[in-house]
């Protein structure tokens, strides 16, 4: 590319310098614009060596882990890269992360997965590598895995989470405890303000209920517990036998 840009103006000088009778000459008016249209191709900038990135990156645009898109199918079905889509995915890692800080409820932002590491016996040596593994992609996936429909921008809003959230942190004392009830169930970050009108009992029995659905058969019996709890005590009772399992 270089040596072709030098080129061409050293053969133009060659034809003014080989006098006027050259210039003029048919053969001469011939090969000058030949040239030319020979070394157009080398003067080209050179081709992209690689392809445009699709998401993230020097795009600007927010990530999304590529095994969560088949949560997306039912009403993404091509399952291609959308802004939106990946920007409630952006907005969910951030809203399961504690305000201010760099960790996530219950644990730091990074794990590091020793999986792929083998250490020789003789040698004593390691071979393989590790890699450090993004907690909140983890937890976000879990939830999206629970509740696909936070990701179809047609029934989630990112302002929506938001609101919930703070309601929830602002009902139940703290932020950690707002994010525990959206561990258990992530379903309440689409309630937005109705969370103004449920009490902290009725928020807690949500995600115990949904801690139910998600265990089955096997803890029925805790579920006609507190139906006797119920029985016996009343809502209060239930509340705290709630708590308590918490």
């Amino acid at each position: 590319g270089k040596g072709a840009g030098r080129l061409l103006p050293q053969l133009l000088v060659f034809w003014r310098r080989r006098g006027r009778g050259v210039r003029d000459s048919p053969v001469a008016n011939m090969l000058l614009p030949g040239s030319t249209l020979l070394l157009a191709p080398l003067l080209a900038p050179p081709p992209a060596r690689h392809a445009p990135p699709a998401m993230g990156g020097y795009t600007g645009l927010p990530r999304m882990p590529v095994k969560a898109w088949p949560l997306t199918r039912r009403w993404n079905p091509t399952l291609e890269y959308r802004e939106n889509i990946a920007t409630l995915w952006r907005d969910l890692e951030t809203l399961y992360a504690v305000e201010g800080s760099t960790s996530i409820a219950g644990g730091g932002v990074v794990r590091l997965d020793a999986s792929r590491s083998v250490k020789g016996d003789k040698t004593g040596l390691s071979r393989g590598l590790n890699r450090a593994v993004d907690l909140r992609a983890e937890l976000v996936y879990e939830m999206a895995r629970r509740e696909p429909s936070l990701l179809n921008p047609a029934v989630s809003n990112r302002f929506v989470f938001a609101e919930s959230k703070r309601l929830l942190a602002l009902k139940l004392g703290s932020e950690e405890e707002a994010i525990e009830v959206m561990r258990h169930d992530p379903s309440i970050l689409q309630a937005g303000d109705a969370i103004e009108g449920l009490g902290v009992a009725q928020i807690r029995g949500r995600a115990f209920a949904a801690r139910l659905r998600r265990a089955g058969p096997p803890v029925l019996a805790a579920a006609l517990l507190a139906a006797a709890a119920a029985a016996y005590l009343g809502p209060e009772g239930v509340a705290f036998m709630m708590i308590a399992d918490w």
